[in-house]
């Protein structure tokens, strides 16, 4: 399979004078405008979008700058790129597709893939796949992961085209195949645990779903801790594994503001706060947010009531 992906290349083709010169590269995240370009050409024509509808800063937050730090460690004596990046295709010079690609210590994960109009004919989704899976072989990264699979989705069948191949059952994270049993559950339900299926044959009794509905889920109390969902940190492990004190929070339209919680207050700061809150301006400042909570609070009320009725 790795001497057929590479085989187009150009510097695979001496000393015979190609007709075209085919490029494959891997490179950083960042937004050009030649990406975008190829962006925009991709969801007007694949997915339909109307062209006002694209934008640069769109495709800047979608595919690019991922928070996902970019390194290179040593694994079995060898250099391993991890990261974020975008795999470049290139007919003549031209940006013709990209693959966006998270490269995990054991996987290489395809997030998006884009390519032209004018190439549609050739496949370009497949090529992306075994460019991936051969990336996932050179590199070490031992697996190669395709993204979400919806059964009844037609444009994602070709997934399951690859073998082998696995797909995650939510209730015991265990990886089964994808065929047989499982491919016969998925075209009959919409949501399958192979695990739960086996339980129920053996005439044991299964956790029962918590909760049916959105509705449900909002209105609920408890919070997503206490439901021991499959993949979700505890709250130990969110406490020991993330810094909760400096995080970045994406509010919207590009804006992410960087905060850093401070417990420490000095007899001085608190002085003057209290001052402050004391004096005139201090006051109205205080009343005003006072009213602008209480409209706000009006307003979500409000939005709660026309989303979840009771």
């Amino acid at each position: 399979m790795l001497h057929t992906v590479h085989e187009a290349e150009v510097d695979q083709l001496k000393p015979v004078a190609p007709a075209h010169r085919f490029e494959v590269t891997l490179e950083p995240d960042t937004c050009t405008e030649e990406k975008f370009q190829l962006y925009k050409d991709y969801q007007i024509h694949v997915h339909h979008d109307e062209p006002e509808e694209v934008s640069k800063k769109g495709f800047e937050r979608f595919l690019c700058k991922s928070p996902i730090a970019r390194e290179t460690v040593k694994k079995d004596g060898k250099e391993q790129r991890l990261g974020s990046y975008h795999q470049c295709y290139r007919l003549d010079g031209r940006l013709i597709a990209i693959g966006v690609l998270d490269l995990l210590p054991h996987a290489v994960s395809g997030v998006y893939f884009i390519y032209h109009q004018d190439f549609e004919k050739w496949s370009f989704g497949k090529l992306s796949a075994m460019r991936e899976a051969a990336l996932a072989l050179e590199g070490g990264y031992e697996f190669y992961y395709m993204g979400y699979y919806i059964h009844s989705c037609v444009k994602m069948r070709y997934k399951g085209d690859y073998k082998p191949q696995y797909v995650l059952d939510p209730e015991s994270c265990e990886w089964n195949p994808l065929e047989g049993e499982v491919r016969e559950l998925m075209a009959q339900q919409k949501y399958v645990s192979l695990s739960r299926e086996q339980s129920h044959k053996k005439g044991e009794e299964g956790i029962a779903y918590l909760l049916d509905t959105p509705v449900e889920v909002a209105a609920n109390p408890e919070d997503l801790f206490q439901w021991n969902m499959p993949g979700m940190m505890s709250a130990a492990d969110v406490e020991a594994k993330v810094d909760l004190d400096k995080m970045r929070i994406h509010i919207s339209k590009g804006m992410t503001v960087h905060t850093e919680v401070s417990t420490v207050c000095s007899d001085h700061t608190d002085k003057m706060l209290t001052q402050y809150r004391t004096s005139s301006r201090g006051k109205a400042a205080i009343s005003k947010t006072q009213a602008q909570s209480k409209e706000s609070l009006a307003d979500m009320q409000q939005w709660s009531a026309l989303k979840l009725p009771r």
